[in-house]
């Protein structure tokens, strides 16, 4: 029998955030390079049925009452996306609701546009492929840090013990996880590893990751707003400049990407709620 509630155990450890000025240089690389080799094992990980978005949608609830009883309705169930780019749509059009929401001033329009214009570069990625797109937060990832096990290089044990929360799960491309803007050697070092590489696309990668800092720039709070709004400046020039150098170039296919009233319609990313 399924049950409507999951139980988790808190993993053992320290957020890195608490360790973080602590850390040597050595040591904070093999923190890293663990983040990486742990990105890319998820990254193995594909979509059940094939479809792409947030974890919460592509997995069927065990407990979902999908037939018409006496009692209750039916209640139509969670599914993914086609294409990447339709998920991706939907993500960012929940965190531009929740801006409009509780009125974050910001051009929400011309993010739309942007974006629509730019979606079928997104299209390039067609196996949904798992990532946590916090995992490189230091607040979210935890660590078993021992001093006293130190090596002859003086380094301590410091080892990866899970994350606290798994809630910002997405199937899609690994690429939009907040690690990947702004990379250190180690991560890469653990990312890239031994054997075959888990990304796609490579040729417009970097299109898709100038839509992946917008979305990630925009404020989901007035308290990050200034900071939000400097970024987003800054990555809505790069793609008016992206979108011209494409008209220019002649003409491209693009898949219906669903933006528009259809895409608001879509239930947003579940936030963690522990």
């Amino acid at each position: 029998m399924a049950y409507p509630y999951s139980i988790f155990e808190e993993p053992a450890g320290q957020p890195l955030s608490t360790l973080a000025a602590h850390l040597s240089g050595p040591e904070r690389r093999d923190i890293d390079r663990q983040i990486g080799a742990m990105t890319k094992a998820l990254a193995a990980l594909t979509s059940p049925n094939g479809t792409f978005g947030a974890a919460s949608r592509v997995f069927t609830e065990p407990n979902a009452n999908t037939t018409a009883g006496p009692q209750a309705p039916a209640v139509a169930p969670k599914v993914g996306f086609k294409t990447w780019s339709e998920a991706f749509n939907a993500l960012l059009e929940g965190i531009l609701r929740d801006g409009e929401d509780i009125s974050v001033l910001l051009p929400y329009d011309v993010i739309r546009a942007r974006c629509e214009r730019l979606s079928w570069h997104l299209d390039a990625i067609t196996l949904p492929r798992l990532t946590i797109l916090d995992i490189g937060s230091e607040a979210n990832v935890m660590v078993s840090y021992d001093k006293s096990k130190a090596s002859s290089s003086g380094s301590a044990d410091a080892k990866i013990t899970g994350l606290r929360s798994w809630a910002q799960g997405v199937f899609g491309d690994p690429l939009i996880a907040d690690v990947f803007t702004d990379p250190s050697e180690g991560f890469l070092e653990g990312w890239r590893g031994e054997g075959r590489t888990m990304t796609e696309g490579e040729e417009n990668a970097d299109v898709r990751m100038m839509l992946y800092r917008c979305y990630k720039a925009v404020p989901d709070s007035s308290q990050k707003e200034l900071k939000g709004r400097r970024k987003l400046t800054s990555v809505l020039a790069e793609l008016e400049k992206t979108d011209a150098m494409n008209d220019g170039g002649g003409k491209r296919s693009r898949s219906p990407s669903g933006f528009g009233e259809e895409a608001s319609k879509r239930p947003k990313l579940e936030s963690d709620t522990a």
